[in-house]
């Protein structure tokens, strides 16, 4: 019986000494916790990731990106919010989480006319834009592979995303082939001659001859029957009486919307060549269809879609 009570007595004990110290471990832990040392979130917006990561891990605390953004305002790399925001107290070694600027959606499209494809594409990408659609050209002007002209142009701005289209040089023609007879025939004529030879445009002088028909070839260079390579340089002479010079011919882009419906449409481009209208372009095409050309003419007025 007295070992009984005994043993009572001592389990008594333990379980007071043992509630004793689980509640003193409790406060202690209690305290301890409450007592970690709290710091100031300092403002980020409008500052730079590097400068943000210095700054919070010279207080105690931790970077953690959350997302990225668009801004017109905040530059590329900056931070744009921060969470939680300024003035709060944290502790330390807990995160702030950021939002960082990709920089403004809108970006001006870079000067690539004298590149070569593959540096274009490079210079795209880190402007975040996409290669749009490919022309090619002979030229003798340009090496192979190089821009000519590019659509949208030089310092536009645009939105990020968004395509450029390049006209690019296919190099000089290596073909060769006879200088075809071209005197006393119309422009309008000669023209449809040497594209169907695959020949470069011509350059054209004009000279008033009286006793030949006017708006007609009176001289030529190469002569008939001479070798004319595919980028010799042709110069026509046309009967006509002297008028004041207007603005050099040059390529125009000439773009065309079909309208929405539900049947297909014959769509045709014609160029006003020295007082000719000379049919370019014949095809049928969908509703909805986009058409691009590129056409030398002095003007876009002289060009008409039907």
């Amino acid at each position: 019986m007295a070992l009984l009570n005994k043993l009572v007595k001592f389990g008594i004990y333990a379980a007071v000494f043992l509630g004793a110290l689980l509640c003193s471990l409790y406060l202690t832990s209690k305290w301890i916790i409450q007592s970690e040392e709290e710091v100031l979130v300092p403002n980020l917006v409008g500052h730079d990731t590097v400068y943000a990561l210095d700054l919070l891990t010279s207080l105690g605390l931790n970077i953690k990106v959350g997302g990225f953004m668009w801004s017109e305002t905040v530059p590329k790399n900056f931070i744009g919010s921060q969470e939680p925001v300024s003035g709060t107290w944290l502790k330390r070694d807990r995160d702030v989480k950021v939002v960082i600027s990709r920089g403004s959606r809108r970006v001006r499209v870079p000067n690539l006319v004298g590149t070569r494809m593959r540096e274009a594409k490079l210079v795209l990408s880190q402007n975040g834009l996409h290669l749009g659609g490919i022309c090619r050209i002979p030229s003798s002007q340009y090496p192979r592979d190089t821009i000519i002209t590019q659509r949208p142009k030089a310092l536009q701005e645009i939105e990020r995303g968004e395509s450029v289209d390049f006209l690019i040089s296919d190099g000089p023609k290596s073909f060769a082939v006879a200088m075809p007879e071209l005197r006393q025939r119309t422009m309008g004529q000669a023209l449809r001659i040497l594209d169907g030879l695959g020949l470069v445009a011509p350059a054209v002088k004009e000279m008033h001859q009286p006793g030949q028909p006017l708006n007609t070839i009176i001289g030529q260079n190469p002569l008939a029957g001479y070798r004319a390579d595919g980028d010799s340089a042709i110069i026509l002479t046309v009967n006509r009486v002297p008028q004041p010079k207007g603005p050099q011919a040059k390529f125009w882009w000439i773009t065309y919307q079909m309208e929405p419906g539900y049947f297909k449409k014959e769509v045709a481009l014609s160029r006003n060549q020295a007082g000719e209208d000379v049919l370019s372009y014949s095809k049928i095409h969908r509703p909805g269809d986009r058409l691009d050309w590129l056409v030398w003419a002095q003007a876009p007025e002289e060009v008409i879609v039907l």
